[in-house]
C-alpha cells in the first residue's frame, strides 16, 4: 500500500487539517483512514482484534471519502472500532464505492495513548482530485 499524509496545522484551529497522496483512489481513501486514527490514538497501541465490512457508496469520488470517513466515525462512535489497517477497493461507474474488510480494535483507555476525538468530517477547504498519477485529498476534521 502506498499513500503518505501530512497535517496541516495552519488550516483551523479547532479542526485538524491534513492532506492524504496516494498511488490510487483505494490507497487515498485507506490513507485518509490512517491519517484519521493517528488523530485518535497512537497506531502501534492498537491490534488487528477485530474485522468490519464496510461499503459506500456515492455519486462522486470526493463524496465518496466524506462518507467514508463519515461510516468511520459512526463505527468509532457506535461500536468502539478504531481501524488497524484498511485495504480499500474503490470502483467507478454509475456511482463510485468503497468497499474494505477492516482490520481494528475496540478503543480501550487502558491500552491505547488516546488523542482527539474525531467528531465530523467537514466541507471546510475539503478537496479530492488527481493530479497526473497522484491521487491527493485535502480533510478538516472537526475534533
Amino acid at each position: 500500500m502506498v499513500f503518505r499524509f501530512n497535517y496541516l496545522p495552519d488550516i483551523a484551529l479547532a479542526d485538524a487539517a491534513l492532506e492524504v497522496w496516494a498511488d490510487s483512489w483505494g490507497e487515498l481513501l485507506a490513507g485518509a483512514t490512517a491519517a484519521m486514527t493517528a488523530l485518535m490514538v497512537v497506531p502501534e497501541d492498537l491490534k488487528p482484534l477485530k474485522q468490519q465490512t464496510v461499503e459506500v457508496r456515492a455519486e462522486s469520488v470526493g463524496q465518496l471519502l466524506y462518507d467514508w470517513l463519515s461510516e468511520l466515525i459512526f463505527l468509532k462512535d457506535t461500536v468502539g472500532l478504531l481501524v488497524v489497517s484498511a485495504q480499500v477497493e474503490v470502483v467507478a461507474g454509475e456511482s463510485w464505492c468503497a468497499a474494505s474488510r477492516l482490520q481494528g480494535d475496540t478503543i480501550d483507555p487502558a491500552r491505547h495513548r488516546l488523542g482527539r476525538d474525531v467528531k465530523a468530517v467537514t466541507y471546510h477547504r475539503f478537496e479530492v482530485t488527481q493530479r497526473g498519477s497522484e491521487f491527493y485529498a485535502k480533510i478538516v476534521l472537526d475534533i
